[in-house]
């Protein structure tokens, strides 16, 4: 059967232990130090970010989390997808509007433009 104490009876040990009590003191002026540098700290000015800056940190966070990184680039690709077949359909009606017309022209040289 095991015991708590496993050298045996060791009651002064312990009575000196309990009554232990150290008291770490600080270094000479400690006080006086940090408020110096919570003073220089807010003495200082706020630093300029720009909105450029600001993003890059902000993505510098964001991308490292595969889930997001891959929510980011779907979107964008559906974003760019979107606007790629929108003006290749401005790009496309517009040629055959002028083909169309260039092939009534071609046929009947003397019909007037609509």
């Amino acid at each position: 059967m095991k015991t708590d104490q496993p050298h045996g009876d060791n009651a002064p040990l312990d009575a000196l232990l309990k009554e232990w009590n150290p008291k770490p003191s600080l270094p000479p002026r400690f006080q006086e130090q940090v408020w110096r540098r919570i003073e220089r700290v807010e003495a200082m000015p706020a630093p300029s970010v720009s909105l450029a800056t600001a993003f890059a940190n902000w993505m510098a966070i964001m991308l490292p989390r595969p889930a997001l990184a891959t929510a980011y680039v779907a979107v964008l690709l559906v974003i760019g997808a979107s606007v790629g077949w929108s003006q290749a359909r401005q790009e496309t009606a517009r040629v055959t509007s002028d083909l169309s017309t260039r092939y009534v022209q071609a046929i009947d040289p003397y019909h007037a433009n609509p």
